[in-house]
């Protein structure tokens, strides 16, 4: 049984194949279908009759599936079958694989770092980001898994106090102006006899009360859309 990643990667097959690592394949462009489902099956072969290097191999197996993506309908379930994997990892892998091209890799950090942050985030500045983290900071997979679950909860919360100070400014700007709504109402008779020069200087003097009348007339007449800050009318 073979457990040697050199010894492995002198057994993948010369066509098609651009750069053969530990951590990944980079597939050269243009592989015809037949060629890439043939790797498929090749790496497969390989994760059965190995007995280690487990992580290079299902990291393999995520390039080959990434390249193929388009055309690729059933071929985890196929190659969990066939290996022993489980679908979900393979999924993963191949999502790590899409986000974090072979030439992105940390040769430093092992594929499961490489997992921990492929799986958690999606913008490439942050994942080589938080993969630079690991490999300075000499995070253990553990350890960065740790960490980057912190950051997520932190993140949370910040976005509850935000989401919760601008319902409570929401709040008191309504009250504010139903309290103001109420006096305009009972002295209706007043001001609608107001002259033109006092009319003018109402508007002047009231010009944020306009401006906000204004953006909600128009807001209003906006598609109807879930906003997280929308206030129920009472």
């Amino acid at each position: 049984m073979r457990t040697d990643v050199d010894q492995l990667v002198r057994e993948l097959p010369v066509t098609g194949i651009a750069r053969a690592t530990r951590l990944g394949l980079m597939l050269k462009p243009g592989l015809e279908t037949d060629a890439w489902r043939g790797l498929v099956t090749h790496v497969a072969r390989l994760v059965r009759t190995s007995a280690g290097a487990r992580q290079t191999l299902t990291a393999w197996l995520g390039d080959v599936l990434a390249y193929g993506e388009a055309g690729g309908r059933g071929l985890i379930t196929e190659c969990a079958a066939a290996t022993g994997i489980n679908p979900g990892t393979l999924r993963n892998a191949k999502m790590v694989c899409l986000r974090i091209p072979v030439s992105c890799r940390h040769d430093a950090l092992s594929w499961t770092h490489h997992c921990e942050v492929g799986i958690a985030f999606a913008d490439p500045q942050e994942i080589e980001r938080w993969l630079a983290v690991a490999e300075s900071e000499g995070l253990s997979a553990m350890a960065l898994r740790r960490r980057i679950r912190a950051h997520a909860a932190s993140l949370r919360e910040q976005r509850g106090a935000s989401l919760d100070e601008a319902s409570i400014t929401a709040f008191q700007l309504m009250r504010e102006l139903r309290a103001g709504d109420r006096m305009l109402d009972r002295r209706r008779a007043a001001w609608r006899e107001w002259s033109p020069e006092a009319a003018k200087m109402a508007l002047q003097e009231l010009r944020a009360v306009t401006d906000f009348v204004d953006t909600m007339r128009a807001r209003a007449l906006e598609p109807a859309t879930s906003r997280p800050h929308d206030i129920e009318a009472n």
